[in-house]
């Protein structure tokens, strides 16, 4: 017995040895895997003791300013990088911590379990850990400004420089994430631009429009950002973006170059690369001309596919380049207009399996062709005004309405910015919250001090006659619903679909509920009926029309589905 009790001992403590010296192990390779701040530069002690002042209804660090223009925050930054990163983070701080916050958030959403939201984090750094090496100096020092003038929220999280770095490439590590076994969360991609020129306009001026759609916390519209950057080296830009960034997704810079950025169809990446916020910075910050924004896009080493399109008054057009980290192609306006969503089309990849299962699959193709089709019925008379007309559409191809938020649509009230730019006249204009139904703010790159009320286009009527309160009300009860139906609580889902059809009349996911409440309460005619109706409404994916027709054979008598 005390023979045994002694090899107990010692395996006890050998066990516990290996698990301390694993641990040990892990630690230090995540310790050599995340990327260390640069060194501070020569002039930080003259910046770093700066305190936010109070004056001319402004906050101010030294040279740089954060205001507000009809709602819309505004964040003016000049200087060095570390300067302006500095003031950056100084005057933005909380809004860097509500967006930290609820990004955080989202992901615990997706991972709520703690066990995989540490594999997920280390597995991140892991992909990451060459991260560093495609930062340029300038945006790591900006980076290390922002740092140490924004308190840091989340230690526990990860070192403060390596984690805002990688906030950075949030949207290329999505596409890490996405058939991850660990994460529970599917890709739709939304976003959607076009460009127009000569005869295509009004005045033949360049006109561009995006709406930046990202299915994120409310914080993301809410808090928005405009940024008018004046760096000491380089073009002086706009970009429409959020507290704490120093990339880009959507800006016009001074020299007449409009840069935005739409996700891809992209497979698992191989190896890292510069994300593609900060390859859009250095384009706007240093680029003249459409050869020099397409050799620099040519040159950068990404990880992930995206879609630019890209504008140049210089050269008096629109392109849309499609690059993979293997591959960049250029597509040329058609009829003096262009079109860019989210799927490929150069004869180079649009063959892509991957892009012909994105192609059916999401609602890519069908934003396109209504985006095509708004440019076309406005061939001549196109304005800045009427280019935010179009990206508030809510209708589907061939002006069909089938209630309001199909994803389908320009306008699911899922963008997180919106913005219209005239490259001629060098006016930036910024969409207020709620999504782009807001007032659109304008913005002139050559002037940024300037106010020009005279200039901005209205909000959408749909905040005034109450529409958007009783959407928004449609998809609580919509929500609510679903979730009576997951607890087996049928009768009261089948209420809150019919309270959602009276508020938004005309909307598929009313009667795609509708249906499976009835479902669940054995009245199977009165199911065929409701997922016919929610066919005929025309679903946005094609997973949902699969679902519902599903459905549709069950309740009809056909075997449930396994």
């Amino acid at each position: 017995m005390k023979r045994f009790k002694r090899i107990l001992k010692w395996f006890f403590i050998s066990l516990f040895t290996v698990v301390a010296l694993s641990w040990l192990v892990l630690w230090l390779f995540i310790q050599s895997w995340l990327p260390k701040p640069p060194p501070l530069p020569i002039n930080a002690a003259a910046t770093l003791p700066l305190k936010v002042e109070e004056r001319e209804g402004k906050r101010w660090v030294r040279r740089c300013w954060l205001d507000e223009r009809e709602e819309v925050p505004v964040l003016y930054l000049t200087g060095t990088p570390f300067e302006m990163g500095y003031a950056n983070g100084l005057l933005t701080q909380d809004r860097m911590h509500r967006l930290e916050d609820a990004a955080i958030g989202m992901v615990r959403q997706f991972v709520p379990s703690d066990w995989k939201f540490f594999l997920v984090k280390n597995y991140v750094i892991y992909r990451n850990r060459n991260l560093q090496k495609f930062a340029s100096a300038s945006h790591q020092m900006e980076i290390l400004g922002m740092v140490h003038g924004c308190p840091d929220a989340h230690p526990e999280i990860a070192p403060y420089f390596a984690r805002v770095l990688n906030y950075h490439a949030a949207h290329d590590i999505s596409y890490m994430l996405i058939d991850n076994p660990l994460v529970t969360v599917a890709s739709s991609g939304g976003c959607t631009a076009f460009g127009a020129l000569g005869r295509a306009t009004a005045d033949s001026h360049l006109l561009t429009g995006r709406n930046f759609d990202w299915e994120a916390d409310p914080i993301f519209d809410r808090d928005r950002v405009i940024v008018l950057c004046e760096p000491n080296e380089g073009i002086p830009f706009v970009s429409l973006s959020w507290a704490g960034m120093v990339g880009v997704v959507s800006g016009m810079n001074r020299a007449g170059i409009s840069v935005t950025v739409n996700g891809a169809p992209s497979d698992l990446p191989d190896d890292i690369g510069t994300p593609a916020a900060l390859v859009a910075r250095d384009i706007l910050q240093h680029a003249h001309n459409l050869t020099e924004a397409i050799t620099m896009l040519r040159d950068a080493r990404v990880f992930v596919s995206t879609i630019w399109l890209i504008g140049s008054r210089a050269d008096g057009k629109f392109v849309v380049v499609e690059k993979t980290p293997d591959v960049t192609h250029v597509r040329e306006p058609s009829n003096d207009q262009i079109v860019c969503a989210n799927h490929f089309q150069t004869d180079n990849l649009k063959d892509d399996q991957r892009n012909v299962t994105f192609s059916v699959e999401s609602t890519s193709v069908a934003r396109s062709a209504r985006l095509s089709e708004l440019l076309e019925q406005s061939r001549g008379t196109l304005t800045a005004a009427r280019a935010a007309e179009i990206l508030r559409d809510r209708k589907l191809m061939g002006g069909v309405f089938a209630g309001n938020g199909n994803r389908a649509s320009l306008n699911p009230f899922i963008a997180t910015h919106s913005t219209v730019m005239d490259l001629t006249e060098g006016i930036f204009w910024a969409a207020a919250t709620p999504h782009q139904l807001g007032k659109f703010v304008a913005f002139d790159v050559n002037n940024f001090s300037g106010r020009f009320p005279e200039k901005n286009i209205a909000a959408d009527s749909m905040l005034a006659n109450g529409e958007f309160g009783k959407y928004e009300q449609a998809q609580k009860f919509l929500a609510d619903g679903q979730r009576s139906l997951k607890e087996g609580d049928a009768k009261t889902a089948l209420e809150l679909a019919e309270k959602a059809e009276s508020l938004n009349p005309g909307f598929y996911q009313n009667s795609a509920l509708k249906g499976r409440a009835l479902l669940a309460l054995g009245k199977r005619d009165e199911a065929m009926l409701a997922f016919t109706t929610a066919l005929a409404a025309v679903p946005a994916f094609a997973r949902e029309k699969g679902e519902m027709e599903t459905l549709l054979q069950h309740a009809r008598g056909s075997p449930s589905p396994r």
